[in-house]
Order: C-alpha cells, then sequence, then structure tokens
C-alpha cells in the first residue's frame, strides 16, 4: 500500500524533495522512539495523501509532516491549512474503507520539523492536531 516518492525533475530529485524525504524519515524515528509503530508510508489515493500512518497503541494515527526552514511564518504547524486539513481527512477516510477492521480511536497528529540548523532539526509532535469533526 505505501509507496516511495517518485517525481523527479530532469532526473533528480528536487531539493524540496529531498527535505520532505529526509524529514518523513527523522518524523518516523521521532514517532517510533515515542512507542509508535509504523503501519505505512506515503499513501497516495486520489483525494490526498498520508505521510505517515502509525499506531499509538490501539490508536490509528495520520500522522503529517511539516518541514520548514524557519518559523518565520509560524512554523510546521501553522502551514497546515484548512484545505490541506480537508484533503488529509478524506485521505484518511479511504485508508480506513479499505481496512479489515476499524481501530479503536482515529487521530491527527503532526510532526513539524524545523531545519534552522541542517545539522541540528528540531522536531515537535503534536498529537491531536485536529479533529475530522
Amino acid at each position: 500500500m505505501a509507496t516511495e516518492p517518485q517525481r523527479r525533475l530532469n532526473g533528480r530529485t528536487s531539493s524540496r524533495q529531498q527535505l520532505g524525504a529526509r524529514s518523513e524519515e527523522l518524523a518516523a524515528r521521532v514517532l517510533t522512539s515515542r512507542g509508535y509503530r509504523i503501519a505505512a508510508r506515503n499513501v497516495r489515493y486520489p483525494v490526498g495523501e498520508l505521510d505517515l500512518v502509525a499506531w499509538d497503541g490501539d490508536t490509528l494515527c495520520f500522522v503529517e509532516v511539516r518541514a520548514t526552514s524557519s518559523s518565520q511564518w509560524g512554523g510546521g504547524l501553522a502551514s497546515i491549512t484548512p484545505d490541506k486539513r480537508r484533503r488529509l481527512i478524506r485521505a484518511a477516510r479511504w485508508y480506513l474503507a479499505r481496512g479489515a477492521e476499524p481501530p479503536r480511536e482515529v487521530r491527527f497528529d503532526v510532526v513539524a520539523i524545523q531545519w534552522d540548523v541542517p545539522a541540528s532539526p528540531t522536531s515537535e509532535l503534536v498529537q491531536g492536531a485536529f479533529t475530522a469533526d
């Protein structure tokens, strides 16, 4: 179900895509260090994409990874627009519709990665960053 990003420009992965891939890898490490179990990465549907899908105990978490190079505009969390939330919720519904058994709980988390200092990025996990209501 999970796929790796394959978008390329002139045979090369763009720097933005490289930053996204590095950020998603770092986010997965942050989550596993906190006890999450990664179920899927880069799940794409016609209605949207899910960066990471992970279990936190009995809760299925749809995790959006946001990478920024500074906090000047409010950081990664502030960059999630209402339209982006709608796309994430739609993609999560597609994911759930294809599962064997519905989870007890579902949650939308965000991992914001800030790359102010490239050798030492900071991360923030926001559990329950928004709801599907």
